[in-house]
């Protein structure tokens, strides 16, 4: 049985998509011998096979003889997903905001807070953050502290709007313990002090969690670490589909959306130690992931009988 997993990873596409399907893989390795990924973007990256999938006879190659295609992707087109629908057993498709027409029968994965207010509520839509895709390690208890002392900030594996730069200037005056996290390709000179990492692993990210009292993320999937990681967390969305995901993780409690003109006022709000206290107390309560991969084996057991 044969199952491929196709997404775009490194720059400009940033590694949240690459991330989850090793995350995916992981799980489905577990069960069944024959995995791989193939991504488009950067040549070399860790755990996946480089190619240009997206092209239409490459496409074709890659998922003939195939019995279970996985998608996570913004690039391929309406005619991809039919294509691979038609062709493949099971088509499962890693969604972020069902924006797409997608066929009849595929299965779709959001993990996503709030999630299941998107889709439909049938068995084929895995919706909600009891899906999404985790990595145990992020999964730790937080002591709070009184004063805060580190401050992780992290905008992805892309900033092309050079956020992390106009973030740190913001905060330039605050004198913390600063821990920047560098997107994958960073051409700006560094003008403002702190801890700054590149290329780390995911267990360097956890660690690094585990140290700061609070956050400035961007509204990717890093929100689903910081959140397991307990860590209050400020959100700035830097891409459309990142919007409704901050909305949701503000709603909840545990985390707060704001921007660059807001940002000082909104760090001030999670100074208080009984306000940090109260956004991990929320954030403790949240299943992460555990309804998936039970649920997931389940429909592609089905599809290859």
């Amino acid at each position: 049985m044969k199952i491929k997993i196709l997404t775009e990873a490194g720059y400009p596409y940033g590694l949240g998509h690459f991330i989850r399907c090793v995350r995916l893989k992981k799980i489905l390795k577990k069960h069944y011998k024959d995995v791989l990924i193939y991504h488009y973007g950067n040549k070399s990256l860790k755990g996946s096979q480089y190619l240009n999938w997206l092209d239409n006879t490459t496409f074709d190659w890659v998922i003939s003889n195939t019995d279970i295609i996985i998608i996570d992707s913004y690039h391929a087109s309406k005619e991809f997903y039919q294509k691979a629908h038609k062709t493949c057993k099971k088509l499962i498709i890693l969604d972020d905001t069902n924006q797409s027409s997608y066929p009849p029968d595929c299965v779709i994965i959001n993990g996503a807070l709030g999630a299941q207010q998107l889709y439909p509520k049938t068995k084929n839509y895995l919706t909600g953050i009891q899906y999404a895709l985790i990595d145990k390690k992020f999964l730790k208890s937080k002591i709070v502290k009184k004063n805060i002392q580190h401050i992780l900030i992290t905008f992805g594996g892309s900033d092309p709007s050079n956020m992390t730069q106009k973030t740190l200037k913001i905060l330039d005056q605050m004198h913390y313990e600063k821990h920047i996290i560098l997107p994958q390709k960073f051409d700006s000179k560094i003008i403002f002090s702190g801890n700054y990492y590149q290329n780390i692993s995911s267990s360097q990210m956890a660690t690094i969690m585990r140290k700061c009292d609070v956050a400035i993320s961007a509204g990717g999937g890093t929100l689903n670490e910081l959140a397991m990681s307990k860590v209050p967390t400020l959100i700035i969305p830097i891409a459309q589909n990142q919007i409704f995901q901050a909305k949701q993780w503000d709603l909840s409690g545990g985390m707060k959306l704001t921007s660059l003109k807001n940002l000082n006022k909104d760090f001030d709000t999670i100074i208080p130690m009984q306000k940090r206290t109260e956004m991990i107390e929320i954030l403790q309560n949240i299943n992460f992931g555990n309804l998936l991969e039970k649920e997931l084996i389940q429909i592609i057991s089905e599809a290859i009988e």
